[in-house]
């Protein structure tokens, strides 16, 4: 199968997946209380912390290695079990601590079945990587999915019964541990203990272990600031604004995004060719991104009460302005992955950190007057003055891109965002209707108005290639320019 047709087929199933998660997160806060979203928060960003810490980036080291041998797959597979047999033991000493700066005991036990449910996770079967590391898109979607839907189905049956928060805990273990067997099922290999190969994934993991620290202090330090100045409901309403907040930017990329890395990854070495596909890929978010996020900020007092019920309104607030900052991280992805693969992710672990320093020095300025909604506001703004920073390391390390190539595929979109915005203020102030009736019509307005101002500036423009043609020749079921697919990937 071509990169094209399996990246196609990867985008499609893992939007499908990405459509489940949703659906999920709909469901359960139906069911559940600001009060039970707060509880699993809490104890995630605990969780989270402490699996970073020992972080070796071995999927990485995998994918960015050439013809790995069995030996290596063996000595990834280990660290990885010893890993998450680190993290679980801080996890256990941390727990108590955790409840204490929540000031809710719940936290600790609920702590500490995450890390039982992370240690079944480590004994996965190494070998599903080579699904993205060889670009077999399909069986990737398909494993991914799997997981996808058992998460579902157990934890909705789970917090149904259960009703409260354990439903969402338990299920979690309950689909690791069918996820993991799963994987043994899929991949004929059969990894064995040994540290072989330990000093060749050392000398890549050492750089991811401090991006991964910046981005994990990026997506949860705002959370972990806000459960210790707000409430635990507050704090459940604001994880799950994020968690939203993250479908139109984040959500939708990701498909893209997994199959980028291992795209850009095959063509490091042939500099014209990479930036072919770092330009496309990065016209694509953007058509894709813009509205989306700009759209969720529009809508969000429809869409809050529509799809999570009356008790969740008092969150809209967060969620426009988290998806507000979920632009600028989209449209930055392409360049984070183009500087992982041609090996600076030492000036990529920079960047971030300079941007959770600017974070904190807000955060200093606030002191005292720290809420969720300044907490948020504070993080877009560090985002915001750190934005273009990773695509200028870009253009300095591949010579020929230049600002002019990246801005092509900006306008247009943005114009046609700027469209559709006047468009809704306008149908907001002369329409009154129940919000369900209001959130379709912003909707549908929306995305009529965006994609006429779109294709009629491009149609102005000479019909040049790029995002539009691109997505028109998937409509058309046409063969693409011949020029590298935005190869999407996280």
């Amino acid at each position: 199968m071509s990169i094209t047709g399996g990246a196609i087929i990867m985008v499609a199933m893992r939007w499908i997946d990405r459509i489940v998660g949703v659906v999920s997160t709909f469901i359960l806060a139906r069911i559940l209380i600001p009060d039970d979203f707060g509880i699993v928060a809490m104890a995630s960003v605990v969780v989270a912390f402490a699996d970073v810490i020992f972080d070796l980036g071995i999927n990485v080291a995998i994918i960015q290695r050439k013809n790995p041998s069995q030996a290596f797959y063996n000595t990834a597979w280990t660290l990885r079990i010893l890993q998450v047999a680190a993290v679980a033991t801080v996890l256990m000493i941390l727990a108590p601590f955790a409840a204490d700066y929540y000031r809710d005991p719940r936290v600790m036990p609920v702590v500490q079945l995450m890390a039982l449910s992370m240690m079944i996770a480590s004994y996965e079967n190494v070998g599903v990587i080579t699904f993205q590391k060889e670009l077999r898109f399909a069986e990737d979607a398909k494993f991914m999915l799997f997981k996808r839907l058992v998460s579902f189905f157990t934890t909705i049956a789970l917090t149904l019964i259960l009703q409260s928060y354990w439903g969402m805990v338990i299920g979690a273990l309950c689909s690791r541990l069918f996820s993991t067997l799963r994987s043994y099922m899929v991949h004929p290999m059969r990894p064995k203990f040994s540290l072989a190969e330990i000093g060749s994934i050392f000398s890549v993991s050492q750089w991811v272990l401090v991006k991964n620290i910046s981005g994990y202090l990026d997506r949860n330090l705002h959370i972990f600031l806000v459960g210790g100045v707000a409430k635990t409901g507050i704090t459940g309403g604001y994880t799950l604004a994020n968690e939203i907040s993250n479908v139109p930017g984040n959500d939708l990329l990701a498909p893209i995004n997994r199959v980028l890395f291992p795209a850009f990854a095959r063509v490091k070495d042939d500099l014209a060719e990479l930036t072919r596909l770092l330009v496309r890929a990065q016209a694509v978010q953007v058509m894709i991104t813009f509205p989306t996020c700009i759209g969720f900020v529009l809508t969000a007092h429809e869409l809050v009460p529509v799809a999570l019920g009356a008790k969740w309104t008092f969150i809209v607030p967060f969620v426009q302005i988290l998806a507000l900052s979920n632009i600028i991280q989209a449209i930055n992805s392409s360049a984070n992955y183009v500087l992982t693969v041609i090996g600076k992710m030492r000036l990529l672990a920079v960047t971030s950190w300079v941007q959770i320093i600017l974070f904190g020095v807000g955060l200093l300025l606030l002191q005292s007057e720290l809420l969720p909604e300044r907490i948020a506001a504070v993080r877009m703004a560090a985002i915001v003055l750190t934005f273009g920073v990773s695509y200028w390391l870009v253009m300095r390390n591949i010579p020929g891109l230049t600002v002019a190539m990246l801005a092509r595929g900006t306008g247009r979109p943005a114009l046609g965002c700027l469209a559709m915005v006047l468009a809704l203020l306008l149908l907001q102030s002369e329409v009154t209707a129940p919000d369900w009736l209001m959130l379709v019509m912003k909707v549908v307005t929306g995305a009529i108005v965006y994609c006429v101002v779109v294709l009629g500036l491009w149609r102005l423009a000479g019909s040049p290639d790029g995002a539009e043609a691109f997505f028109l020749n998937k409509i058309k079921r046409t063969t693409p320019p011949a020029v590298a697919i935005p190869s999407e990937t996280k």
